[in-house]
């Protein structure tokens, strides 16, 4: 028994010190902050000072050493996130996921990233060139030199990152710009309604925004056979309203300081780690610094501000996708205007772990891939007739975009802002710009095509590739992009709203996000005399929906009928439309917004509508106004007259698989609020004023991949109770899946105030942390400031900050 004990005691410390080598092994994946590495590369002494947040000041005496040094600190922070965007872009996922991932491999690269990158990287010029050269050469330095595990990502996984390449940079870029360009999805849903709806029944679910006008949908019954189910599929449907950004500047006429104030918080998908990287960087040569965040994987600084000027962005959503179908004709040609046209044919060759390779054949089209080719084979599509494609500018061969976010960062006046614009080809961003001197200026530069005046689809609906009317016919010239200096009233806020007047010579897009948010900037912004900083972050803080404001009564007087729902109803016409976590009224609000639009919808769309379940606000008011209820106040301010006429919007009312009977708006309102409260009641108790927003709006920002491994997401995803909506400046978005309703996957993915009066006092939020690595204290300290509000500073008084945690100096080896 003594030996046995022996034994056991001998394997259980094998065991412990197994398990404690392994731990100190993976722990060896965090980078060495301290110190000298002596290295290949720089030109001169590099300093790296890391402060209390994590965020690296750098100062070096080039821009050459400036650019290596980035590289370095993305791939010590986020070498798995840099390694997961690129093999995403290029579509190698799969060479390290398994056929799990083959469809998106197969998508990326029909649409073929990594050829449009090297074509554009032949036409960049030498400086830009340089530079993508450099920040390569700094992400590889850290590859050779470190000498731990790699992060725990790659050692579940068994892979190992690859160099690092200028080309990695422009395919990453590309992805970006993907994120920002929706109109290709919304073409597809369209479409795919069609096939269920009429075009007036189509035109209630896409209304024309506020004050336009436009012509009918064309009724387009079958798109010629197309599966555009599968192809909706493989990209995705439509984004969530909400994905945009806020960004407002004002003068320093209306500041306490005398000087411009200048926010900004793009609204972007949420993930661990963030999408953006907090960055410090500082020419000792020239005493000049430049702060803001950047994308690991790219030398740029995209916003933030140095120390003339700051700016801000928020996507235009311009139309610069067109899916055309393209008919076939024999075996590998095409027709255009002019004839019969070969297809371009490309030979893509994907490795799958753990199989056989799988070889891709790609066609072509003068307007761009044949995406069908990631979906089956081409045979399938020959016997149809028609194949569908798509035209994009990120798809061009030519891409200058980078250079003129360098440029960017090193602009000192509004006309440098421009020019640096002049080679940024898009997606079209609403870029807001501040100076030292007072001024203040927006700009919105992108190649934006230009469509036929004969066009009667416009963007709204797949092409006939055949019919040269359906062509691009150029870009909007650069001189009439929109554009405004030093405005009257000193005061400039976007939101994804409309920018253009009616009055406006181009078509830009359809797809503008509701007003709602950009109202309520430019309200509080004109309630408050003099701003300061105090006042610009309980702004970018607000959580009131002007969208709620404006509904809640229209719903309170439909369901207001007496009996039980009478204090839910009383209770929703008091509400002031604030989005707080431990309130029950967005709860209810939501909950009841989707009972009832699916009363509305589901019987048109039949098995459709569970493709189809973001809310439709404005055909829900429409249906609400319309019906015989006695309406009560509304919100004044924000109040907006339905889009759709009266016998338009109650149609929907009635159910059409009933042929007996009539239903009435106000009946399926009423219907919806107690099947509202009977679910609620069932998951939250009997109790309505005990309900909390925050106990289903719930933020997971989502780690890729192992979000979808119920084993390892807790360890690597970040997730909390959330106030806010999607209608709200602070936004989080509301799922409508039946799976994870009212989750939030998305938010401000950054936060930045600009004090143009000093720089130095300007205010960062972050939602995650700077490293991408679980085991760093860096990983999610700055998630809780973010979470409550809190801010914080990076200044530049000192090249190395006294304050400073760590301190690594990277020498070059001679």
């Amino acid at each position: 028994m003594n030996t046995f004990k022996v034994w056991l005691a001998a394997i259980a410390g094998v065991i412990a010190l197994s398990v404690l080598l392994g731990v100190g092994w993976v722990r060896s994946s965090l980078p060495t902050l301290d110190g000298t590495v002596t290295i290949k590369g720089p030109e001169a002494a590099i300093t790296v000072a890391r402060d209390k947040h994590g965020v690296p000041h750098i100062s070096a005496s080039s821009d050459h050493d400036l650019f290596f040094a980035t590289g370095y600190v993305h791939a010590q922070d986020r070498l798995w996130q840099m390694e997961m965007n690129r093999r995403a872009g290029l579509g190698r996922l799969s060479e390290i996921l398994g056929p799990d991932t083959l469809g998106i491999d197969k998508y990326f690269r029909t649409l073929g990233f990594a050829d449009r990158a090297a074509s554009a990287w032949e036409k960049l010029d030498q400086e830009t060139r340089a530079a993508l050269n450099t920040y390569a050469d700094g992400v590889n330095a850290y590859l050779e030199t470190h000498k731990g595990a790699l992060p725990p990502e790659f050692l579940i996984l068994g892979a190992e990152p690859e160099p690092w390449s200028p080309i990695d940079t422009m395919v990453w870029q590309k992805m970006m710009w993907l994120s920002l360009s929706g109109n290709m999805r919304q073409e597809l849903s369209r479409a795919r309604l069609l096939t269920k709806l009429t075009p007036k029944q189509l035109a209630a679910i896409y209304p024309t925004y506020p004050g336009d006008r436009e012509p009918p949908f064309p009724y387009f019954s079958n798109l010629y056979g197309l599966q555009i189910d599968k192809t909706i599929a493989m990209i995705g449907g439509e984004l969530p309203e909400g994905i945009g950004s806020n960004n407002w500047v004002i003068s320093g006429d209306r500041t306490k300081s005398g000087k411009p104030l200048l926010a900004n918080d793009p609204h972007l998908g949420l993930t661990t780690p963030s999408i953006w990287y907090l960055l410090r960087l500082h020419n000792s040569t020239t005493g000049t610094n430049l702060v803001g965040v950047g994308f690991p994987g790219s030398p740029s600084i995209i916003l933030g501000r140095n120390d003339r000027i700051a700016w801000g962005f928020t996507n235009t959503a311009p139309d610069v996708q067109d899916f055309f179908i393209e008919k076939l004709v024999g075996e590998n040609q095409y027709l255009t205007p002019e004839g019969p046209a070969d297809f371009i044919i490309r030979n893509e060759l994907i490795k799958v772990k753990g199989e056989r390779d799988v070889l891709l054949k790609v066609r072509e089209t003068r307007h761009g891939p044949v995406m069908d080719d990631a979906l089956s084979s081409p045979t399938e599509f020959k016997r149809e007739g028609y194949v569908l494609a798509l035209q994009w500018t990120a798809l061009m061969k030519e891409d200058t975009a980078i250079t003129g976010l360098l440029a960017l960062a090193h602009s000192k006046t509004f006309e440098d802002f421009k020019m640096a614009g002049s080679f940024y080809f898009g997606p079209e961003q609403n870029m807001i710009f501040a100076d030292t001197e007072g001024n203040i200026g927006y700009h919105a530069p992108a190649l934006v095509p230009i469509r036929h005046p004969d066009n009667d689809i416009m963007g709204r609906l797949p092409s006939p590739g055949w019919i040269a009317d359906y062509d691009w016919q150029g870009f909007i010239p650069y001189g009439q992009l929109p554009t405004r200096f030093n405005p009257e009233g000193g005061m400039i806020a976007t939101a994804n709203e409309k920018i253009v007047d009616n009055d406006y010579p181009f078509y830009m897009t359809r797809d503008w996000a509701q007003p709602y948010r950009g109202n309520r900037i430019r309200h509080l912004l004109d309630a408050t005399e003099k701003h300061d900083l105090e006042s610009f972050t309980a702004l970018q803080q607000d959580i009131t929906s002007d969208m709620a404001r404006e509904m809640a009564p229209l719903i309170a007087a439909a369901v207001s009928a007496g009996g039980e729902n009478e204090d839910i109803a009383k209770a929703l016409h008091a509400w002031d439309g604030n989005m707080a976590a431990d309130r029950p009224e967005p709860l209810i609000f939501y909950s009841w917004l989707r009972q009832y639009q699916a009363a509305l919808m589901a019987d048109e769309l039949g098995d459709l509508y569970g493709d189809f379940k973001r809310l439709r606000t404005r055909l829900i008011k429409s249906t609400l106004f319309w019906s015989d209820i006695k309406r009560t106040k509304i919100a004044p301010a924000y109040y907006e007259q339905p889009p759709l006429d009266r016998d338009s919007a109650l149609a929907w009312c009635d159910n059409t698989t009933t042929a007996d009977t009539i239903e009435t708006c106000a009946s399926l309102a009423r219907q919806a609020m107690e099947a509202t409260i009977a679910d609620l009641s069932a998951r939250h108790g009997a109790d309505w004023k005990s309900w909390q927003w925050g106990s289903e709006h719930i933020l997971t920002q989502t780690h890729r991949p192992f979000g979808q491994v119920p084993a390892l997401k807790e360890f690597f995803e970040i997730t909390t109770p959330m106030s806010g909506s999607t209608h709200t400046i602070n936004v989080a978005g509301v799922s409508q899946g039946d799976s994870a309703v009212n989750r939030s996957t998305f938010g401000p993915s950054y936060r930045g105030i600009f004090d143009l009066s000093d720089l130095d006092k300007s205010l960062y939020a972050h939602p995650t942390g700077q490293s991408g690595n679980p085991l760093s204290d860096h990983y999610d300290d700055l998630f809780p400031m973010w979470r409550d509000g809190t801010y914080f500073r990076i200044e530049t008084k000192e090249s190395v900050p006294a304050d400073s945690r760590h301190i690594l100096k990277l020498m070059p080896k001679r």
